[in-house]
């Protein structure tokens, strides 16, 4: 547990951070293009000095830290892909930072490989400090900056809960000053999330955006009595036009997407007023490339490749996130000079009948974020409560004693009626473009050329 005398010394070091970052979304860009500039100098000189991968990087390509001076430099250091993080993550691990003074989160893998990523203490105080930017659309909508309360809806081991966590215990924050949150997970039906929100009554409610739909289409339906919360903000997957506007029309609760990830944290938000999300270019620039890594034009979609300017445990630049956007041209009507993404145009997430339960498929895949020999894996529900778990996995395992784990983290989960049968393969099914379905659900699973091998 950190000293006293630590927990002051950050809190000072985020009160310092927070000051001016609403600000800094209307910023002259040739003020955010010299912040930009100098994190870029900065982290490249860190990730040479200690982080073996960008170390070799920089000796094969015979330059030094001092020819990235810009954002656009960073497109010269190879193209790092998720499989590399997930396989060889160590070589991307600064030796700067101490173990004990980092956090490790760990992604669910919607493509069916989990990977981990270290968050330094510094990283995570800043990321408070940057959420400014965002938090004050929200404050500005319920009409006060502190003391507000919301309500998060995410998967059973949260990454949010484990980042607030963190920051709790490494800085003070008065009762009255901080958000007070309720955590309810996307296991739980919407129709219990519904009482749960009735009883704390928040002014936020952030989630899913595949969950957030059917959970505001019950209240529409159930002739919800409690006040509804005025804002909603949704990540992770997306919310469709016919939802986004039920909430926002029909029910009157304002609704802001924002973008991050396990990754980078604080990559993007929504204003509200025009089209896209905000990009937080002086701390992740993005890039959007083709399969070749080769820049496209604006307005054009293609692969997200982003650099983490923010973290310094473990560096991340120009990282394919796995997701598919496009950059959007013009000046956004609110006045914000930061540049604008599209939305990710990644389809919806999948939900699974079990039983009498609609769950959301993030509640299967944090099932495997603490198997850390599993490198891939595919869950095929072949019957309401029949699961084939096939894995792909570092090397040899004990096959049984890991199935057994597996299987009682479905059980907890779902019900002691839950069957789980696992296997280790060298490889898993793909889907005609080549990608690996993690979750195929009970009713999608026989759907003609989802995957490469018939399923029985």
């Amino acid at each position: 547990m950190p000293t006293l005398f630590t927990r002051l010394r950050w809190s000072a070091f985020l009160a310092r951070e927070i000051a001016g970052q609403a600000r800094i979304p209307f910023a002259p860009p040739d003020a955010i293009a010299e912040a930009q500039r100098r994190r870029v100098r900065g982290m490249v000189a860190h990730a040479a000095n200690t982080v073996p991968f960008y170390r070799e990087a920089l000796r094969q390509l015979g330059l030094g830290p001092e020819a990235f001076r810009h954002a656009h430099d960073l497109a010269r250091l190879p193209i790092v892909e998720r499989e590399q993080l997930q396989l060889d993550g160590a070589r991307l691990e600064s030796s700067a930072v101490r173990a004990s003074d980092r956090l490790t989160l760990r992604t669910g893998g919607s493509t069916g490989a989990p990977r981990a990523v270290h968050h330094s203490t510094r990283a995570i105080v800043l990321n408070a400090a940057h959420g400014e930017r965002e938090r004050t659309i929200v404050t500005r909508a319920l009409g006060r900056r502190v003391g507000y309360r919301e309500t998060v809806i995410g998967s059973p081991r949260s990454t949010a809960q484990e980042v607030q966590a963190h920051l709790r215990q490494h800085t003070l924050q008065p009762r009255g000053v901080r958000v007070e949150r309720q955590y309810l997970s996307v296991l739980d039906p919407v129709e219990r999330s519904a009482e749960r929100l009735a009883e704390f009554a928040p002014d936020v409610v952030h989630g899913y955006g595949s969950y957030l739909a059917v959970l505001f289409a019950h209240l529409s339906a159930s002739g919800y009595a409690a006040p509804l919360p005025r804002v909603a903000t949704f990540s992770s997957d997306a919310l469709s036009e016919p939802a986004r506007a039920l909430i926002r029309d029909e029910l009157g609760v304002r609704v802001l997407g924002t973008y991050q990830a396990v990754e980078a944290f604080k990559i993007g938000f929504e204003c509200g007023e025009g089209d896209g999300l905000h990009v937080n270019v002086d701390l992740y620039p993005v890039r959007i490339v083709d399969a070749a890594g080769n820049d496209v034009a604006a307005g054009e979609p293609g692969d997200v490749v982003v650099s983490n300017l923010v973290n310094d445990a473990t560096v991340l630049l120009n990282y394919r996130l796995g997701d598919v956007a496009a950059l959007l041209p013009g000046a956004c009507p609110c006045g914000r000079t930061l540049p604008r993404l599209s939305q990710p145009l990644g389809r919806l997430d999948d939900w699974l009948q079990i039983g009498e339960r609609r769950v959301h498929s993030q509640g299967v895949r944090t099932i495997f974020t603490t198997e850390s020999e599993i490198l891939q894996y595919q869950v095929v529900q072949r019957a309401p409560w029949a699961f084939s778990v096939s894995v792909v996995t570092r090397g040899p395992v004990d096959e049984t004693a890991m199935g057994a784990r597996v299987a009682a983290e479905f059980r907890a989960r779902f019900g002691d009626r839950a069957a789980v049968e696992l296997t280790r393969v060298d490889d898993l099914p793909r889907t005609a473009r080549g990608k690996v379905r993690a979750i195929v659900p009970f009713d999608e699973r026989a759907q003609a050329g989802e995957l490469a091998r018939p399923l029985p």
